[in-house]
């Protein structure tokens, strides 16, 4: 029997979403470009990923550790454009993806939305460069950090009864990103850095993500097995 157009619909969009989850592979990308673009000694253990973003060249005080640095990234444009891809893949994925396959009710869905709105706030970060709009970028981009390891939780806790391996590594992945939210917040950053700790909050949900967009490419949903994740979901 041939398939029905919106089944072939909904398969593709599982597909997509899932391309989308591997692609959040760009914000590593993204910032190594600018990195090795830059003209100005770089630490990625003492310095922030937002500052490759910046598009001017001159001293710079990180609002977060205090430190005055000579910064100058002539790539910013990859950078903040890294941050606005990110966000976009992030909700596309968040639609496509995840929502249709993820078990759980009232906690996935308050995970979905945290996933949702930090793709949203990653967007607004750059656009707001952190020279240019530094309150609105340290705000936005705080935002976007933990409402992803937040959202990822949400979604380890409600997936880990029925599903304990993928529940497993969204809290384990989850965890780390606020651990290393709460590690990069305050001095003295101990063992990686500021930008050590603020990477690893950072890249969690990347890591993530790319992880599962992987493994569902790889063990491809039909809508007839997404359809019977949403109708087996606990109350959780």
């Amino acid at each position: 029997m041939q398939d029905l157009p919106h089944k072939r619909v909904f398969d593709r969009g599982l597909q997509i979403g899932s391309l989308c989850l591997v692609a959040l592979a760009i914000l590593f990308v993204g910032q190594l470009v600018a990195q090795m673009g830059t003209t100005a000694p770089y630490s990625a253990s003492h310095q922030a990923i937002s500052e490759l973003g910046i598009t001017s060249c001159g001293t710079f005080q990180q609002p977060q550790t205090g430190d005055r640095v000579f910064v100058c990234s002539p790539l910013h444009l990859v950078m903040n454009g890294t941050f606005v891809l990110y966000g976009a893949l992030i909700m596309l994925a968040a639609m496509l993806a995840i929502r249709p396959q993820w078990p759980g009710r009232r906690m996935r869905l308050a995970g979905l939305g945290l996933i949702f709105f930090g793709g949203i706030e990653a967007i607004v970060s750059g656009f707001s460069p952190l020279d240019v709009a530094p309150f609105l970028h340290t705000l936005s981009g705080g935002l976007a950090i933990g409402a992803l390891d937040v959202g990822l939780v949400l979604l380890g806790f409600a997936a880990v009864r029925t599903r304990r391996v993928m529940g497993g590594f969204a809290l384990l992945c989850g965890m780390a990103g606020l651990v290393g939210m709460v590690l990069s917040s305050t001095a003295p950053y101990p063992g990686l850095g500021y930008g050590g700790w603020e990477r690893v909050a950072g890249f969690a949900f990347a890591v993530w993500g790319i992880a599962m967009g992987a493994y569902w490419l790889s063990h491809p949903a039909t809508s007839e097995a997404a359809s019977t994740v949403r109708s087996t979901r606990p109350p959780g």
